[in-house]
């Protein structure tokens, strides 16, 4: 019998996967004890996305997020999903700002931090494994999972090689897309345990298309040792396999995750309550979908799209959209349909259905296309890079070595400082969104779930876009 740790995301992916991100500190807190004593490998409990929301639309300082979630669970690790080179889904930052945001998380109480490499350009990981080894973290790489025809076996096991040369204590196979099959799990596992030797592997995969659970288990019985896992009311759907039937699952095979089932009994009935209280949905298991395999944009954007284009009565364009995608994706290189370029294959394929294809081309699409996000899988189409580049050679430097410093601008206009924890935010948020936080009280009472009216519509995104048709290249906001 093997022992398989279940990695707790119930705090963190389920919490954005199911809850648009809304649950709140106050809501966390009461559970903790029983989750520390669950017998988990490790509770997930952030990534830059919680901490914008935190800050945006909760009233909550992240950093304090930590610290309270640290005094509860003192024998579990702690993990994050840390900065590899953004924070948000349009800014590439500087190496000081990955390297002061990830040391500042260690000193919080993160023990455990999971880096991914955009596009699997490992060159975009290299100073978030680096700073976060350094902060005494344990670090782990992840290769960004996705279905397409460079996207081999090789080619990922050469990703984990690039890993391997950076001293990562784990390989992670982040899934978001819910795109990995057992079949695939089968041979992608055992290529990267060739590259890995006694570096575990670790699988991280949505149940988008229902196979989360399958995959886990294919994965598993090939040489995975950890898998992610959410308590079942934040389990399914778009979000991760239930803690408590991937304990099951994986017993019939012969494998112990040394979980305590009473406790995840607990841990449900306890968010199942807090769901209705708070007016949440609840996990449903997914039937399987073969067309997520043809457009794959993620769960959450699919929804945010059909509403917001609802809202423009455009409802009837959704089906266009999703037929665009894949042709998008396919010119500009095969880029992974994860944030920040599933917003941008999305956002592109829009335009391209409601004024023509590339007739309007956000700045960001223009950025990513000559190389200021890293190195594309494949070559972009040479048509569609005319018409987007403007006559702009491609830079083929790592991205965050193209940013120059900003921390001591930030010190001398918005400063001083007590901690760089402050100094952080007001690096990372503008100054009113600080001024609110400041004043705000922790949040207790829902809120409405996120929308991309609160943070680059689509109804502002055709506004925009109509008035602006014929400049061709513009500044405008990525749908979220």
């Amino acid at each position: 019998m093997s022992n398989v740790g279940l990695i707790d995301t119930s705090l963190r992916d389920g919490n954005q996967s199911l809850w648009a991100t809304r649950m709140t500190t106050d809501t966390m807190l009461p559970i903790l004890p029983v989750m520390d004593r669950a017998g988990y490998h490790s509770i997930e409990m952030m990534a830059t996305v919680n901490m914008d929301v935190c800050v945006r639309f909760l009233g909550e300082n992240p950093w304090d997020r930590i610290r309270l979630i640290r005094r509860q669970v003192r024998q579990t690790p702690l993990r994050m999903m840390g900065m590899a080179m953004f924070f948000s889904i349009s800014r590439v930052y500087p190496d000081e700002v990955v390297e002061l945001f990830n040391a500042s998380c260690a000193r919080a109480g993160i023990e455990h931090m999971w880096i991914t490499a955009a596009n699997n350009d490992v060159r975009t990981a290299e100073v978030g494994i680096r700073s976060a080894r350094e902060a005494g973290l344990r670090t782990e790489g992840s290769i960004q999972f996705t279905v397409s025809p460079v996207h081999t076996d090789e080619f990922f096991a050469q990703a984990s090689r690039d890993f391997i040369a950076l001293g990562v204590d784990a390989l992670i196979v982040k899934d978001a897309g819910g795109l990995l099959t057992p079949e695939r799990a089968a041979t992608l596992i055992p290529a990267l345990k060739a590259v890995a030797g006694d570096v575990p592997i670790y699988v991280h995969s949505h149940c988008i298309t229902g196979l989360g659970p399958a995959a886990n288990l294919a994965s598993v019985e090939h040489g995975a040792s950890a898998v992610w896992t959410a308590s079942t009311p934040l389990a399914n759907g778009p979000s991760l396999p239930a803690d408590a039937s991937m304990a099951r699952s994986l017993a019939w095979l012969g494998h112990d995750t040394g979980v305590d089932h009473e406790a995840l009994e607990e841990i449900s009935a306890y968010f199942t309550a807090a769901a209705r209280r708070e007016g949440r949905p609840l996990g449903q298991i997914a039937e399987y979908d073969p067309g997520i395999y043809v457009h794959q944009m993620p769960g959450g954007m699919l929804a945010n799209f059909k509403a917001q284009l609802e809202q423009v009565s455009m409802g009837d364009r959704l089906d266009a959209v999703l037929e665009e995608m894949p042709r998008v994706r396919q010119e500009m290189g095969y880029p992974n349909v994860q944030t920040p370029f599933s917003q941008f294959i999305g956002t592109q394929a829009l335009l391209n259905v409601i004024h023509g294809r590339y007739e309007i081309v956000p700045d960001e699409i223009r950025k990513y296309a000559l190389g200021y996000w890293g190195r594309t899988p494949a070559p972009i189409d040479p048509d569609v890079f005319d018409r987007v580049s403007q006559g702009e050679e491609p830079v083929t430097e790592r991205p965050g070595a193209l940013v120059p410093p900003i921390l001591d601008d930030v010190r001398r206009e918005h400063g001083p400082f007590h901690t760089d924890e402050d100094l952080l935010m007001a690096t990372l948020f503008m100054p009113d969104v600080i001024e609110n936080l400041r004043g705000a009280e922790r949040a207790k009472a829902q809120r409405a779930p996120l929308s991309m009216a609160q943070s680059g519509s689509i109804a502002e995104l055709v506004r925009e876009a109509s008035r602006v048709k014929g400049a061709r290249h513009v500044r405008i906001s990525l749908p979220g």
